[in-house]
């Protein structure tokens, strides 16, 4: 028998790592598994923990530091990751290690001052190594600069009415008129982005950057008016100088607009993390290959049918026929409303653990859970007719 466990992580306690390897070790506890073939595939959607589980899965995978400034401004050594695939160098960037919001304590925010400024910094480092294939992931950060510090790292230059120069701190971006292309960064044009992110939202509006992900971030309700709007006034510009307008592209306001500043400046593409990582680890093989696929994440609820790493990995369960259960730390779905995606069973840590012993002890916790879960999943498939 061969069992794949692919999961998210579970966020605020666990890696996705950490959690696959808690759910293996809680299902060899029973003797039916203990010489089971078990592979660990840990999966990250582009924010935090992205670097890792690539780490953790290619063992040819190299992790490299520099220092660069994090999103106030303070040097911190920033981390990038290198592997080479069909004898391509490429690198992947996280900007949660750079920019993150966990990075910054609540009370220290200061949305107007934060800066993916150390982002570019990182992706100049890579473009000085020659690497032409850069991957950006781009969840998780704690900044909503549209990413003029990124690029303003890169050689561009941002200018006002009179054109000075007005720097690339985002309470700069409402006076932007102008951009100054002529120290960008000429090896962008000849180098492959492609951006690793689940957040489709628009550039601006009640639906993008500063309204929805602004909040998390330090965007007060008396700030959220006249920071959208300073989104807007930019948008023009860039259409006006580009032809290109950020808020008809979906994912522009991913990252705090990062995600607009790579597709229409980097070039960049855009990819679902879930999709970059099972196509990066090989997983629909694997999956065709196993007998039975685990997969879970933090809170199994309504935004996992929404392209969520459960819903994709048991849609090719599915595909291929397989049995595809969920182990979560949480849950608000059942099983029927996840069979139409090719789950057949779906367990959480709360089915067993009180969220306050599952977020303490999380390892432990998960460990257990699966142990039983896993004891209720063989008394099903041995005994069909009595199941549920």
């Amino acid at each position: 028998m061969k069992i794949i466990i692919a999961v998210d992580s579970f966020k605020g306690t666990l890696s996705s790592f950490e959690a696959a390897s808690a759910i293996e070790k809680g299902i060899r506890r029973l003797d039916e598994f203990s010489q089971t073939t078990i592979e660990i595939y840990p999966i990250a959607d582009g924010g935090e923990g992205t670097l890792e589980s690539i780490y953790q899965y290619d063992k040819s995978a190299q992790i490299h530091t520099l220092k660069a400034k994090g999103a106030l401004g303070k040097e911190i050594s920033a981390p990038f990751l290198t592997f080479v695939k069909d004898a391509k160098p490429q690198a992947v960037v996280e900007t949660a290690s750079i920019v993150g919001l966990t990075m910054t304590k609540k009370e220290e925010r200061d949305v107007l001052h934060a800066s993916t400024y150390g982002v570019g910094q990182v992706i100049k480092k890579i473009l000085d190594m020659g690497i032409g294939t850069i991957y950006l992931g781009i969840g998780g950060t704690g900044t909503n600069d549209a990413g003029i510090g990124m690029l303003n790292a890169l050689g561009m230059r941002f200018l006002d009415e009179k054109q000075r120069d007005v720097g690339y701190y985002p309470k700069e971006i409402g006076n932007i008129a102008a951009i100054d292309f002529g120290g960008f960064d000429k090896r962008i044009a000849t180098t492959e982005f492609v951006t690793i992110c689940d957040v489709t939202n628009p550039f601006y509006g009640p639906n993008g950057a500063t309204y929805v992900y602004g909040p998390q971030k330090g965007v007060t309700e008396a700030l959220r008016e006249s920071i959208d709007k300073m989104f807007q006034s930019y948008n023009a510009v860039v259409l006006k100088t580009t032809g290109i307008d950020m808020q008809q592209r979906s994912g522009t306001g991913a990252g705090g607009g990062i995600g607009g500043a790579a597709q229409v400046f980097l070039g960049a593409q855009m990819q679902t993390g879930a999709d970059w990582m099972i196509d990066y680890l090989g997983l629909e093989k694997a999956i065709a290959e196993a007998d039975l696929i685990i997969t879970g994440e933090g809170k199994t609820d309504s935004q996992t049918l929404h392209d969520k790493l459960p819903m994709r990995i048991g849609l090719l369960a599915k595909k291929y026929g397989k049995r595809a259960i969920v182990i979560s730390g949480d849950k608000s779905l059942g099983r029927e409303e996840l069979k139409p995606y090719g789950i057949d069973d779906i367990w959480a840590v709360t089915d067993y653990f009180s969220p306050e012993r599952a977020m303490s002890v999380a390892f432990e916790s998960l460990t257990e859970a699966s142990s039983m879960a896993a004891t209720e999943l063989l008394s099903k498939i041995n005994n069909p007719a009595g199941a549920e």
